[in-house]
């Protein structure tokens, strides 16, 4: 078993902290304690709060796009509204229910520039949706016609990776309060994907 690094130990750490704390208010001293070494040497993997914050938004963006890839098995012999579809089957929000918690953070947090231009280009180059393999399902079923041509394979992409993201974020930051809120009997994520399904088949 690989021993984990300095590096590795301070993410896993951060990540924790900021989803307990909130990004604000965690202090770099108390993730250089917490991980057992002094806060010059955190300085040294990470110039700043920012920039480690950014790295794990980054982390976190692979960790869920490999998940739903690994999900998805090749399935050539279906249509794009049906991989679609399989997509949204075996997704599982409580699977991925820690880094959904941290880019609603991530999100919440920054509002502002990056905090380098070589993270904005990183941070940019991972949002590529060509890359996604909900796009490369949406694309398929435009140009096969089991999806609606009306919109174009992006738009509606992007409209359905920013509204999953939207909503489930606020769900699980609102978890404890929905059984006052009159939503705990609803089945939010099936009811998200009848919704876009119905909206989008052709």
């Amino acid at each position: 078993m690989e021993k984990t690094t300095t590096r590795e130990r301070i993410v896993i750490e951060a990540e924790k902290q900021f989803i307990k704390n909130g990004i604000a208010d965690t202090q770099m001293k108390d993730i250089a304690e917490a991980v057992g070494i002094n806060r010059r040497t955190l300085y040294r993997y990470f110039l700043t709060k920012d920039v480690l914050a950014f790295e794990i938004e980054l982390i976190v963006m692979k960790q869920i796009q490999d998940y739903i890839v690994l999900q998805i098995a090749d399935s050539d012999q279906h249509s794009g509204f049906e991989k679609v579809q399989m997509y949204f089957d075996h997704v599982n929000v409580e699977d991925i229910k820690n880094q959904m918690k941290f880019t609603a953070e991530f999100d919440r947090y920054f509002k502002d520039d990056y905090p380098s231009e070589s993270l904005e280009e990183e941070f940019v180059v991972a949002l590529d949706p060509t890359k996604d393999p909900l796009y490369k399902y949406i694309k398929e079923g435009v140009e096969d016609g089991s999806i609606k041509n009306s919109l174009s394979a992006e738009d509606m992409f992007h409209f359905i990776s920013q509204n999953f993201f939207a909503l489930f974020q606020r769900l699980i930051l609102r978890e404890k309060h929905l059984k006052n809120e009159y939503c705990d009997q609803v089945d939010f994520q099936s009811l998200f994907k009848d919704i876009i399904l119905s909206g989008i088949k052709a």
